[in-house]
């Protein structure tokens, strides 16, 4: 069935897909909020639906739509959201959220909640103190209206790019990251896993570029090797489930060859997953971004090169996962079934948008 995708007629209107880092992929930070509030847990919940609150409507839920096509197919849901623009508006606005996601809670399929784009990482939580908070804010309010599903923090740790610990050059880098970025430093995240506040993990390693590794000695596969095994001795494998997370899309689907899927496949599938990562997150099946539609295929949905690896990567056992949000699906009911069959074929997981702004 040839298929051809309807025009993204509307742009995102929700932010429920990452949006930009160098290495990682899209984060989602929201101008403007560059500090907590003053007091971010001090008014009473305003919005709180009660656990026994009834799942929304398929029919009348575009996101509940999208979730229930996917979960029919064989896909677990994570529900997708910047909860850390909403805390930063305060108790009102993060409420309201937790409302929302305590109704998607219901919803057959969800495991639960991707709450954090890049923890720190420019999202205006601008220290380790503001993250914990936030953390365990969402972890006790999530707990309440939906028990028993994950919270799923997305990260990006700079440093592990710079690999300090092989010398003075690495640690000068490492060291000026650690400062512009306090809340997302490996002492940090650590000291969230230990705490116990991230039930899964979405990690990157903040690689830099071929040309720093090649001053240093080494490549950047040496180098992701090196980071991911420095994560496995730290063992934050022991302290969450671990996973990790890579942006492959491009304008008009990945452009790259047989030989650079086979890289892509070979640094950010299978290096991360020898040293602990459970799944790996692809980022992302269609998203509005800088101006261009990015996406993993074309808009012809026909196979490409990385395609072609993700598919062997399923077939090997791997789990994978990707981003959808509604307003990016062809409006068409043949072909958004069809889209929701490719996905279904590779991603054992989706994040889909959960709609709360």
């Amino acid at each position: 069935m040839k298929v051809a995708v309807v025009a993204l007629a509307v742009l995102l209107v929700v932010s429920g897909c990452s949006q930009a880092s160098p290495e990682a992929g899209p984060t989602g930070s929201s101008p403007g909020n560059t500090a907590p509030p003053s007091q971010p847990t001090g008014g009473p919940t305003t919005a709180t639906i009660p656990s026994t609150a009834p799942a929304p409507n398929p029919n009348a839920d575009r996101y509940v739509a999208l979730a229930t096509a996917l979960h029919s197919r064989g896909v677990e849901i994570w529900w997708e959201t910047d909860l850390v623009a909403r805390w930063l508006e305060g108790p009102a606005a993060f409420d309201k959220a937790i409302a929302r996601l305590g109704q998607l809670a219901k919803v057959p399929g969800t495991i639960g909640f991707k709450v954090s784009d890049e923890i720190g990482y420019g999202d205006g939580l601008t220290t380790m103190a503001d993250a914990a908070e936030f953390l365990k804010q969402s972890k006790t309010k999530l707990g309440k209206v939906a028990p028993g599903k994950h919270l799923l923090v997305d990260a990006i740790v700079p440093e592990l790019g710079c690999l300090p610990w092989r010398g003075a050059n690495q640690q000068g880098c490492a060291q000026r990251v650690r400062l512009k970025y306090p809340a997302a430093t490996a002492a940090a995240m650590e000291s969230y896993l230990r705490a116990g506040l991230i039930d899964r993990l979405d990690l990157s390693t903040g690689l830099l570029e071929d040309a720093t590794y090649a001053k240093w000695g080494l490549t950047k596969r040496e180098a992701q090797t090196d980071a991911w095994n420095r994560v496995k001795n730290q063992g934050w494998a022991n302290l969450t489930i671990l996973q990790a997370r890579k942006a492959l899309a491009e304008p008009d689907g990945y452009q790259g060859s047989a030989t650079e899927a086979g890289a892509d496949s070979t640094d950010y599938i299978d290096i991360p997953v020898t040293a602990g990562a459970k799944a790996v997150d692809i980022w992302t099946w269609r998203q509005q971004y800088q101006g261009s539609t990015v996406s993993l295929l074309g808009t012809d949905l026909s196979p490409n090169p990385l395609w072609t690896e993700l598919v062997r990567q399923r077939n090997r056992g791997r789990q994978l996962l990707s981003h959808m949000t509604p307003s990016a699906m062809p409006a068409d009911a043949a072909a958004f079934a069809r889209e929701c069959d490719l996905a279904a074929a590779v991603f054992s997981a989706i994040f889909v948008a959960a709609g709360t702004g």
